[in-house]
């Protein structure tokens, strides 16, 4: 009759031989330290009988192993708690507590120990109960010395395996921490949000930034993703959603939103991805949010100064086109003015010749009065005075009209590719008449300009756009200093002079200055 306990007894111990000697040829000792070093292994053996203990004992000992010995599981607890074994071989039932109860105390408090227990019930339910406390072998009684040394041999051999395992998973887990930790530091430093949306909008997961731009945002809280993106407010459906389009999709997603974040409304880009499953379905998405206010206002900065420079580039035509009118009004106010003169000289030497003539009665009584009250309703008095000064004005005006028409096709002129000699002085005065309109209204212009200064060699244009620039903020300075000119208007004083072989200019302004 086949002993039933007893084949399985032999099952178990040659699974784990097999796993032994499949081990021991992939280069593992046969018993080591922490550290690799060769050692005899140290057992405790625990048994009621005496008899059975000294000959488990005699058995491992010839065989090189240490052994002490405990006589109860009480006894047992006490001498594991005072030194440092390798394995534990116990007695399944002893008087008072059984041996599961010490196999339970010492898995859960020496996990580093192996552990085999030995019965003398066969029964399948008893070999059943001890290998699934979690013991690395059984021995049935009568032990027999070849299987006490094979059970402890592969028992030592499993513990080893199962320490080395538990190294590596260690270890294992401690580079998946530390990559996890560099990935979060990363994340975390990230010029861009990253968030991480679930099928359903929610807000999973999402990086430091994020949580600075949306601090009411807490990640698993079922906020849809609208609530960061208010698609609705801005006029845009969800189905245009670019987060939305990549569960859709399965594709990326890309718009730029304005959204109000914790530091006001910003412009922002979005970039959503899909995640795949193991059946490749998107089964998350991830979006990266980057804060592109600045590049927006410096592309509607760089799209108004390409306005204004075709505004100038138009400005140097319309100058030139306005240069030859100009000319003849001015050239025809002088001849009118010049003619004036002329005919102010006729018409008085007609008056003189008017009056002696009436004296001698050379001229009919009826006749001269109406001449004269011709002159009189003429008011000649009051043309002889106000014409010329009406001829100066609009010659004044024409000659300001032709020196801003020059200013304008000067400064528009393009700039040289070499440096060339620039007479500064002139250069400012072409500044000065270009921005005028920028501050005549909260400003005096007070010019010191040093006459004789020696040609700078410079990139002309260059220059005198540095020098629009610094005269436009300081009027904008005193614009704001000065309330729009409210509190009275403000100075900019620029002057020229020579210091030794160098011409300096200084340029100053009555407005506030930098805030410190």
């Amino acid at each position: 009759m086949i002993n039933m306990s007893r084949v399985l007894f032999l099952q178990a111990n040659m699974r784990i031989l097999l796993e032994a000697v499949t081990q021991k040829y992939h280069g593992v000792s046969r018993w080591g330290n922490k550290r690799g070093r060769e050692m005899a292994a140290s057992i405790l053996i625990v048994d009621d009988e005496i008899a059975i203990r000294n000959i488990l004992s005699r058995y491992l000992t010839e065989a090189g192993y240490t052994c002490q010995t405990a006589d109860s599981v009480q006894s047992g607890k006490e001498t594991l708690a005072t030194a440092s074994f390798d394995l534990l071989l116990c007695d399944f039932k002893m008087p008072g507590q059984s041996g599961l109860e010490l196999i339970r105390h010492a898995k859960e408090h020496y996990p580093e120990m192996g552990r085999v227990m030995i019965t003398g019930y066969g029964s399948p339910s008893v070999s059943n109960e001890i290998l699934e406390i979690g013991v690395y072998g059984y021995i049935i009684k009568p032990v027999t010395k070849p299987d006490l040394l094979i059970t402890v041999e592969n028992a030592l051999r499993h513990l080893q395996l199962d320490l080395h395992m538990q190294e590596y998973r260690n270890e294992l887990e401690k580079k998946i921490a530390d990559q996890i930790e560099k990935n979060n530091t990363i994340m975390n430093n990230l010029g861009v949000g990253v968030a991480m949306f679930d099928k359903g909008l929610t807000v999973v997961e999402m990086n430091r930034k994020m949580q600075q731009w949306f601090p009411d945002i807490t990640p698993g809280v079922k906020l849809p993703c609208a609530h960061i993106c208010t698609c609705a407010r801005q006029g845009v459906s969800c189905d245009e959603c670019p987060i939305k389009e990549t569960f859709r999709t399965g594709g990326t997603g890309e718009a730029v939103r304005s959204i109000k974040t914790d530091k006001g409304e910003r412009e922002f880009r979005i970039v959503a991805s899909p995640i795949f499953d193991g059946g490749n379905q998107v089964s998350a998405g991830i979006a990266l949010y980057e804060d592109i206010t600045e590049k927006v206002l410096l592309e509607r900065d760089l799209r108004q100064a390409q306005k204004l420079e075709s505004v100038g580039q138009l400005a140097a035509g319309i100058a030139h086109e306005i240069n030859t009118p100009i000319q003849y009004l001015g050239d025809n106010i002088s001849f009118l003015k010049d003619s004036f003169a002329d005919i102010e000289s006729v018409v008085k030497s007609y008056e003189l010749f008017r009056q002696e003539a009436m004296k001698q009665g050379a001229v009919p009584d009826e006749v001269g009065s109406q001449l004269a009250k011709t002159i009189d309703e003429a008011d000649l008095e009051y043309l002889w005075e106000e014409l010329p000064k009406t001829f100066d004005q609009s010659l004044d005006g024409v000659r300001r009209v032709e020196k801003i028409v020059r200013a304008m096709k000067d400064f528009s002129h393009p700039g040289d590719e070499e440096k060339a000699p620039t007479n500064i002085n002139k250069l400012l005065e072409t500044t000065i008449t270009v921005c005028r309109n920028e501050w005549k209204y909260v400003a005096e212009m007070k010019t010191d300009f040093a006459a004789g200064l020696p040609l700078v060699s410079c990139f002309a244009a260059d220059l005198g756009q540095v020098f629009l620039n610094i005269i436009v903020n300081g009027a904008h300075a005193i614009d704001e200093f000065t309330n729009g000119g409210k509190k009275g208007l403000g100075k900019i004083t620029i002057t020229t002079c020579q210091v030794e072989d160098r011409v300096q200019i200084r340029i100053e302004d009555s407005g506030g200055g930098i805030p410190e």
